[in-house]
């Protein structure tokens, strides 16, 4: 495993007291990010750059699209305006330090 595969990629705060963190392996799975997506819709979670850069590099945009759907995190009606979202994310989370939530 190389450092990339090592680095935290998003972070949720529960369990508490240390939260879980997301690396390259954990985001591998579609079923583990639609459930990620849930985490960061209720405020629970959190994915930063590195990881939407994962995500898109590894499953694509239109996988996120529609694992998106599925969850309903962000109320897009294209993947476009999805697109926008994941940029606007990205910049809020960059903003923050690790482990940070708000």
């Amino acid at each position: 495993m190389n450092s990339q595969e090592k680095k935290e990629l998003a972070f949720r705060i529960y369990p508490l007291p240390h939260g879980t963190s997301y690396r390259y392996a954990d985001l591998l799975q579609p079923e583990t990010v639609e459930i990620l997506f849930d985490y960061c819709q209720i405020m629970e979670a959190v994915i930063y750059k590195e990881g939407w850069e994962m995500l898109m590099n590894y499953h694509g945009l239109e996988t996120l699209y529609e694992l998106n759907k599925k969850s309903g995190w962000f109320d897009c009606d294209s993947m476009g305006e999805f697109l926008q979202y994941i940029e606007a994310n990205i910049e809020d989370t960059s903003n923050r330090t690790r482990g940070q939530l708000s």
